[in-house]
């Protein structure tokens, strides 16, 4: 299996990035908003339920403790928002999508730098660039005002157009360097074709055999 990734790894990158851009294309000039909107409701929801059991049974702190859950409940009810609210009305959440993914965002980051300064949480890198990256991403849809769903979806256009572009590049390395070997493999078997065979092969005497002669 590894060796047909390294052999193949090119066709899969290929197949990766047509994804990539044919959703963001779709998502663009297609109905995008009642998908990516209920894709991040659902997203907001799963998150907050699987942190939701694990966290309570592992948190010594009854502050931090009822402070997450407040902040999971907030989650869910936005999540539900953002699926209901895109199936249920003709023209969608509007700004609204931006106050609240920007709010539930910043209302995260918060939660958790809380925990971490009153030493109820142990923090790790990933996580603490996560949560920055929240505040700061979550501040600026809500100062912006005017963060909709299609704002939303051009983001996700420029990110996979980058992406498909960067996976394109890659599937074109790694062409070029399964050529080269196949190449190299067919070098290497002309070679080993065209080499004479030698049919005047010396027999290697039976010493046992010169051995009764001698005797004789």
């Amino acid at each position: 299996m590894k060796k047909f990734f390294t052999l193949y790894g090119w066709a899969i990158r290929i197949i990766a990035a047509a994804l990539l851009i044919g959703l963001a294309l779709f998502l663009k000039f297609g109905d995008g908003e009642a998908i990516v909107v209920p894709f991040i409701g659902l997203v907001i929801i799963i998150y907050s339920i699987v942190r939701l059991v694990p966290f309570i049974k592992t948190q010594k702190s009854d502050i931090i403790k009822t402070i997450n859950i407040i902040e999971i409940t907030l989650s869910l009810i936005v999540g539900a928002i953002l699926i209901l609210g895109t199936l249920f009305t003709e023209d969608g959440l509007g700004v609204y999508f931006g106050y609240l993914l920007g709010g539930s965002l910043l209302l995260r980051g918060s939660v958790h730098f809380y925990g971490l300064s009153e030493g109820g949480e142990n923090g790790d890198l990933p996580s603490y660039f996560f949560h920055i990256a929240a505040l700061i991403a979550g501040t600026y849809v809500i100062m912006t005002g005017d963060f909709t769903p299609g704002v939303l979806i051009n983001l996700i256009l420029v990110l996979s157009l980058g992406a498909g572009g960067y996976l394109g590049f890659e599937s074109y390395r790694g062409y070029n360097v399964y050529r080269q070997r196949k190449q190299l493999e067919e070098n290497a078997y002309d070679q080993d074709k065209d080499q004479p065979i030698d049919k005047d092969i010396p027999r290697k005497e039976d010493p046992e055999k010169d051995r009764d002669r001698i005797v004789s």
